[in-house]
């Protein structure tokens, strides 16, 4: 890979602060808020159940529901009049964060394999009803998705805004309760998408960031930061460690299989901040596959059938 000019390292860190996965994190907030979506699309609605799945405290997670309700995500359902009950469903809008879901239990099943907890460990699809692995497909070729066959490229059309400023805000700290504090190969996705860093970092990679210099300068991460996020990273097996430099010794750090296989969380993400947060407009960044120049249409279906994944359509068990 050539390697990047400064004003081409600045302009791609520009493009991953600025891009719609960013504005969407900063929207979805934390570890915790993701770990509560993954139990609301495995039907686990009422309060102490995603206490219990989520392994949060009782405020945070009381907190976390709330924000969610706060911004149309989430509606609270009475099912219990004296006294009052509540439980957690979904809205439109929480709906549409689906294909997300689907591509987190893709990469953590295929990646994580027996390790995974809390996920279901066969997923069925009801239409067929034969046991699936979703497929990220092109809309214009059928064909899958892969990072190789995905190319991005700036906007002309946008106009840079603030979109990135609840983003920037959030915790950069890795909670004590997540995987990544205790072991690297239990790396999940939440611990990537629930740290600012982490995340930042990935997506600079799937932008065509490589060095560390350029990590740095494009993102603005401080460097003890930035050699922490690198090392757990490298651990978590997303990154190879490459010296490129002998005298004095520098390096590069290479997306793994594992780490290309993230490009679908992150497209799904992107599709749904176009829906939800920009109403259809565009955001900085074009995602186009290798068929055609205009920007990617995609979406998620059965390996067995072929057909487009819906929630309604996917049980955990077989049906009857």
């Amino acid at each position: 890979m050539a390697t990047l000019s400064p004003e081409q390292v600045k302009a791609t860190g520009q493009l991953v602060l600025n891009s719609l996965v960013a504005q969407c994190l900063g929207l979805l907030g934390d570890r915790w808020t993701l770990l509560v979506i993954r139990d609301l699309f495995l039907r686990r609605h009422r309060f102490e159940a995603l206490l219990q799945h989520t392994g949060a405290v009782r405020s945070t997670l009381a907190n976390r529901l709330k924000v969610l309700v706060q911004q149309g995500i989430v509606y609270r359902n009475p099912y219990q009049m004296s006294p009052a009950r509540y439980e957690y469903r979904l809205t439109p809008k929480g709906l549409g964060l689906y294909d997300f879901a689907l591509a987190i239990w893709s990469w953590e099943q295929k990646w994580l394999g027996d390790e995974v907890v809390d996920l279901p460990p066969v997923l069925v699809h009801r239409s067929c009803k034969k046991p699936f692995s979703p497929i990220c497909k092109c809309l214009s070729c059928d064909e899958a998705i892969t990072s190789n066959s995905v190319t991005n490229r700036p906007n002309s059309a946008y106009l840079a805004t603030t979109r990135a400023t609840n983003f920037s805000k959030r915790r950069s700290k890795i909670s004590a309760g997540s995987h990544t504090a205790r072991d690297g190969s239990l790396f999940h996705a939440t611990d990537i998408l629930g740290d600012r860093w982490n995340n930042l970092i990935l997506g600079g990679a799937l932008y065509g960031l490589r060095r560390y210099d350029d990590f740095q300068r494009g993102l603005g991460i401080s460097t003890n930061i930035l050699a922490d996020r690198l090392k757990l990273l490298v651990e978590a097996g997303l990154f190879n460690r490459v010296a490129y430099q002998s005298g004095p010794k520098r390096y590069q750090y290479n997306l793994t299989a594992k780490g290309q296989d993230y490009l679908p969380v992150a497209m799904a993400l992107h599709k749904w901040s176009e829906r939800w947060l920009t109403q259809g407009e565009r955001g900085n960044v074009i995602l186009s596959h290798h068929c055609e120049d205009a920007p990617v249409q995609f979406v998620f279906c059965c390996s067995a059938c072929e057909g487009v994944l819906h929630p309604h359509d996917v049980t955990t068990a077989p049906p009857c």
